[in-house]
């Protein structure tokens, strides 16, 4: 028996090792293969306006606010928190071009995409700023912030609206996370 014992732990270390081996193979050819780019492209849904207005402008707004309030709570920074990273996925979202009739003129621009990046770049900043719940800091990331998007306008928007797409000011009416 006791040669019995030591033959088979060898015959099933060996079909471990190999089941081991086979799925750490796998499981490598499958992050690979999630990980190319030559899967389908999701196309964009809507124009990079109706996005500027809709999430960029919205969401740069409430985080200049909260930079310039008088005084913040933990759940004003949890909000200046969640623009703000609304704000950093729409920079990606406007680098990738949608259903405007200039959309794919601007994506395929450097320059608007030396723009889009510095949007990121800034609206990391901004977070850092929440993240250390820096006010000061915080509006001297905003004021880059608008410095990028104001430079972006001058090239590729001089002209407000465009699509007829207008920012309403809602965010006027208060705490967006209020129940009343």
């Amino acid at each position: 028996m006791s040669k019995f014992v030591p033959s088979t732990l060898r015959k099933l270390s060996i079909g471990l090792l190999c089941t081991v081996s086979v799925f750490g193979l796998i499981s490598i050819a499958i992050a690979e293969r999630a990980t190319t780019t030559d899967r389908a492209f999701i196309e964009m849904q809507t124009s990079l306006n109706a996005i500027m207005v809709a999430v960029v402008d919205w969401s740069a707004h409430e985080v200049w606010e909260a930079g310039y309030a008088e005084t913040m709570t933990g759940r004003n920074w949890l909000t200046a928190k969640q623009y703000a990273t609304q704000l950093l996925a729409s920079g990606t979202l406007v680098s990738l071009g949608g259903t405007g009739p200039t959309d794919q003129t601007w994506v395929t621009n450097p320059e608007w995409q030396r723009w889009s990046s510095r949007m990121i770049d800034d609206t990391r900043e901004v977070l850092r700023a929440i993240e250390a719940q820096d006010q000061k800091m915080l509006v001297a990331a905003g004021e880059r912030l608008v410095e990028a998007c104001e430079g972006c306008h001058e090239v590729f928007k001089p002209s407000i609206p465009t699509e007829g797409i207008m920012h309403v000011p809602h965010h006027d009416y208060g705490d967006p996370l209020s129940r009343e």
